[in-house]
């Protein structure tokens, strides 16, 4: 009987063994398969994450791409070429974007339009959809091999809003030797160049050609422009508008600044300015002779007391390039306009700032100039102090008004104002009085301010010897804000 006893525990002990080991041998093929499939969904969860990252430069390519004169190919292709430099080759990969008017079901470019991306107002948005392949660790062994994974995203190029400031002084004619009747601003303003543009002026019917070629490089409706133009005043002449062939034709009007024709020989006694504006001074056959300031001009404050009360001979309001002011308009603009848009200010000048106002309290423009910069002539002109390293704070209009403060200080503090308001500030320097050098500080007076404001509005300056650079100018600030992603 013990016998037995002892032979049945002995083999009642080996089949507990043999049991633990079926259980331990299931176990591990349990959490070998617990272990395998965790990692065959973390090699998803890895090959999803890259093909997330790769489809997000992919939208951020195409969207950089949709502006004027895009095609469908142009999307496709830059979004092909980076999901393949993430290592996503996809020949099926899709970009869709919206489109006015919205494709027949029967065009091939439909497989492109996606009705969603269509916003009030328009957004430039680009969807990118495109699928992988995760290869599996574990799962072949049931034969899993891979698994299909899906991506998309969208990405948006900001609209833009630009304001066109354009000096229209009448030293843009001086593309006309001294001596052309061309020269005179109520002459060329009469002529034609064709195309629509009214006026021959030189170099000004360059600085409008241009402009329009800058125009014509936006992509409408998404895009919208105003148009600024200043001389001894500033005026906005165009509220933002996507309208392009307005704003064309707004440019295509402008007239260089011709202030008011001597009825008399210029260097006679009899010379009468009716309105007290400047005047410019022409011989019977237009012969340009210069300015000729009537509140600087004793005479005239002998002979039209009211007019020209005596001991104000301030120079203030006949200068014209009051670039301070067009930059303030400029500014105004932005004022209400959606934040998510690109605001761009693009400034043209072929000179230094030589006149300013400030607004009172009712609204009247109040001129000024320091009577310390009266006699100056040329560089610096009158109303600068020819000290670009000396800024005055205004005082207004807290009185008593700074009697130092001047064009130039005021242009600064234009400038300033527009980079405040986070627009990219663009700046061109047209012609040689740009570069001229103080007598006072030995300094190109305009093309130091250009510089400060460009560096100060996150843009660019570029000087243009003459006109015929205008064109490649504004095409390079083209292309610098369009490949902006965001404001």
């Amino acid at each position: 009987m013990p016998n037995l006893i002892h032979q049945t525990k002995k083999q009642l002990s080996k089949m507990e063994r043999g049991q633990v080991l079926m259980v331990v041998a299931i176990s591990l093929v349990g959490l070998i398969a617990i272990i395998g499939i965790a990692l065959d969904v973390g090699v998803m969860f890895i090959e999803n994450a890259r093909l997330r990252r790769a489809v997000d430069s992919a939208a951020l390519a195409a969207a950089l791409q949709f502006r004027q004169g895009y095609t469908a190919d142009n999307l496709d292709r830059s979004a092909q070429e980076f999901l393949a430099l993430n290592g996503i080759h996809d020949p099926n990969a899709l970009v869709q974007v919206c489109m006015d008017p919205a494709p027949a079901p029967s065009d091939p470019d439909y497989i492109h339009y996606n009705a969603a991306l269509c916003t009030v107002p328009p957004r430039k948005l680009v969807k990118v959809v495109a699928s992988g392949t995760a290869y599996l660790a574990f799962l072949p062994v049931i034969g899993i091999n891979s698994a299909p994974i899906v991506a998309e995203a969208i990405s948006e190029t900001a609209s833009v809003e630009v304001v066109l400031v354009l000096d229209r002084s009448d030293s843009m004619t001086w593309g006309a030797d001294v001596g052309d009747p061309m020269r005179d601003p109520s002459v060329c303003n009469g002529g034609t160049s064709g195309d629509g543009y009214v006026g021959d002026c030189h170099p000004f019917d360059e600085v409008k050609r241009a402009a329009v070629s800058f125009v014509n490089q936006l992509y409408f409706p998404y895009d919208s422009v105003s148009v600024v133009s200043f001389d001894k005043d500033a005026a906005v002449l165009m509220t933002f508008s996507n309208d392009q062939a307005a704003i064309i034709n707004t440019i295509k009007n402008l007239r260089v600044y011709q202030g008011e024709v001597s009825v008399a020989d210029p260097f006679g006694d009899n010379a009468i300015y009716p309105n007290g504006d400047p005047s410019r001074w022409y011989d019977p056959s237009h012969v340009y002779y210069g300015l000729d300031c009537p509140q600087t001009d004793e005479a005239n404050h002998i002979l039209f007391p009211g007019k020209y009360p005596v001991g104000n001979y301030s120079p203030a309001a006949c200068t014209t390039t009051n670039i301070g002011a067009g930059l303030r308009l400029a500014g105004a603009q932005f004022i209400g306009e959606p934040p998510q848009s690109l605001w761009v200010v693009i400034l043209l000048t072929d000179g230094v700032a030589n006149a300013g106002y400030l607004i009172d309290g009712s609204g009247n423009a109040e001129y000024f100039c320091p009577s310390t910069t009266w006699s100056n002539f040329d560089i610096p002109p009158k109303c600068n102090d020819g000290d670009s390293s000396t800024r005055h704070i205004q005082g207004f209009p807290v009185d008593p008004f700074n009697p130092d403060y001047d064009a130039e200080d005021y242009a600064y503090d234009s400038a300033d104002y527009i980079a405040g308001q986070h627009a990219l500030l663009f700046t061109i320097g047209l012609g040689d009085k740009v570069i001229q050098t103080s007598t006072v500080d030995n300094t190109a007076l305009g093309e130091k301010f250009l510089q400060y404001a460009a560096t100060k509005g996150d843009g660019f300056y570029t000087f243009a010897p003459n006109a015929t650079q205008l064109n490649e100018i504004f095409r390079q600030i083209a292309e610098n804000i369009a490949t902006r992603l965001a404001h």
